[in-house]
């Protein structure tokens, strides 16, 4: 059995080819987590995997079967997706259709035969542990034959700080109709909150900071909005805050008709304009009986609220109008939202602009920001083309790389809309699910696959969360040496367009910045 050894910041592939590399080396810090991927050729029988320290007991190591998963159109240079190669070559992986390794399943079982053997490793440092060099072994067992992979890892005594204290804000959007669908359970049954627990685990082991939880839902009485059901919400709060959650976002509760509207509306009425007479006796019911779930559960502290997705310029009054009533009600929970405008002031707490929306009026944003207001960022299908996003056809390293520009523009934190939503029928094999008679760029709508017992996580979760550990060394190192950090940031990436696609770079580029720390670390 060959047996090749790959970073965790380049794709890997069913037809890969093997390398000369065949142990593995990685870099850790404390608190943080660090990866390699392993490849070898079809397995002949079942196999089983072990990983063991050869002496002192090590940080933990955590196995995953990689699974392919097919890529059906590349992301397309302007929009959404595309079977013309020619107009995306210069910044997508391969031509789609193709298969990649992206999918992660926990090796708690044997390997099946007949399947080439891709593996992932993961070393997870605990908080408190003590820095030093420890080696391991993983051993590969196919009937009487037994191969072995040694594994050197250095843990530097530098720490990633925990969820509590994060520099970085994150927030995934959750689907809670699909956790229903995509596992074949009843919709707030107990095998659904137990579905969900493991879901929010997976979000806070991802490093969001922010859990978003389902609106409420009106309850009508001869056709009448008389009140809303907020149980769901209740529960799903419950069970994050259980979990550790150190914030929870209240879900959209209002929407447009059409990307030019200058209106929005109620979920739940799309009739009633928000700035109607009428608008606002179903806001002031809504926000009045969510006001008590908040002070019921004493989530007046952690509580953030999104109101409608994607304010611009056309309707900045109309949402104006929504904020100042969710705040009569709902004072001091600062409002987050997606924004594609500069003209909100006072209407949003935490602002969200896309990272090219950023970019084209970083000016005014950075304006805002030097007056003290919460800057984040977040991506989505649009912009496509080279644009750092989590999609499978553009290079591994970019779903890393996106929080380095995040740091570098002293942004505090990202916001994604699709942490689980698996539209269409086989997200196995076709990775760019429809949406509005188009289809998204490959893996947009998800970060994680829905697994036997649970999500499953991906490379794509793995290096995001990379990128969320480095962001948080990264601000370590701007406070100290701003100059030399920027000057390592800019060595992979320049802005949202401009970045390596050479995972080694990457992995040169970190260990740089782990030498710089410990180097202002000795210097006191």
């Amino acid at each position: 059995m060959r047996l090749s050894v790959f970073s965790d910041t380049d794709w890997l592939y069913p037809d890969s080819a093997h390398n000369s590399q065949r142990s593995v080396t990685l870099e850790a810090v404390c608190g943080g987590h660090s990866g390699a991927q392993i490849l070898g050729d079809v397995l002949k029988s079942n196999a089983l995997v072990d990983f063991q320290w050869n002496s002192s007991c090590g940080p933990d190591v955590h196995l995953f079967q990689m699974l392919p998963v097919g890529v059906n159109e590349n992301t397309s240079p302007t929009l959404m997706t595309t079977t013309d190669y020619e107009s995306c070559r210069s910044f997508v992986t391969r031509k789609a259709p193709f298969d990649v390794y992206d999918a992660l399943r926990p090796v708690c079982d044997a390997l099946p035969a007949n399947s080439r053997l891709a593996l992932y490793l993961c070393v997870e440092v605990p908080e408190k542990f003590t820095p030093g060099k420890y080696e391991g072994t993983l051993s590969i067992k196919m009937e009487e034959n037994t191969v072995y992979v040694p594994l050197f890892c250095a843990v530097h005594d530098l720490h990633i700080p925990k969820l509590s204290d994060a520099s970085l804000g994150m927030l995934n959007f959750f689907d809670y109709d699909g956790l229903a669908t995509q596992h074949q359970v009843e919709k707030n049954s107990s095998e659904y909150w137990e579905l969900f627990r493991q879901y929010v685990r997976a979000q806070i082991q991802m490093r969001c900071t922010h859990i978003l939880l389902p609106a409420g839902e009106a309850v009508k009485q001869n056709g009448i909005v008389i009140g809303f059901d907020f149980s769901a919400a209740e529960r799903a709060g419950q069970i994050a805050c259980e979990e550790g959650a150190v914030k929870l976002c209240g879900g959209h509760i209002a929407h447009w008709h059409e990307w030019d509207d200058s209106e929005y509306y109620p979920n739940w009425d799309q009739t009633i304009g928000i700035t109607t007479p009428q608008g606002y006796l179903h806001m002031r019911l809504y926000f009045s009986q969510w006001s008590e779930v908040i002070r019921r559960n004493h989530w007046e502290d952690c509580m953030t609220q999104a109101l409608a997705d994607e304010p611009q310029t056309h309707n900045d009054r109309t949402y104006r109008i929504l904020a100042s009533m969710c705040r009569k009600f709902l004072p001091n929970i600062p409002i987050i939202d997606a924004v594609e405008t500069t003209n909100l002031g006072g209407g949003i707490d935490i602002w969200v602009p896309k990272q090219d929306t950023y970019e084209k009026w970083r000016d005014e944003y950075e304006i805002l920001k030097a007056a003290g207001e919460e800057m984040w960022f977040y991506t989505c299908a649009f912009p496509a083309g080279p644009a750092m996003n989590r999609s499978m056809d553009l290079p591994l390293t970019v779903s890393r790389l996106i929080l380095w520009m995040g740091a570098y523009y002293r942004l505090s934190g990202f916001l994604h809309w699709g942490f689980n939503y698996y539209i269409g029928d086989d997200i196995w094999h076709s990775a760019c699910c429809p949406h509005k008679g188009a289809l998204l760029p490959a893996g947009d709508a998800h970060i994680v696959y829905p697994g036997e017992h649970g999500p499953w996580r991906s490379l794509r979760f793995e290096a995001q969360r990379a990128g969320a550990e480095d962001y948080e060394l990264l601000v370590q190192a701007l406070t100290a040496a701003p100059e030399k950090t920027e000057s390592i940031i800019r060595s992979v990436c320049t802005n949202f367009r401009s970045y390596t696609h050479d995972g080694s770079e990457v992995i040169s580029a970190r260990n740089k910045l782990i030498y710089l720390l410990e180097e202002v670390k000795s210097r006191g």
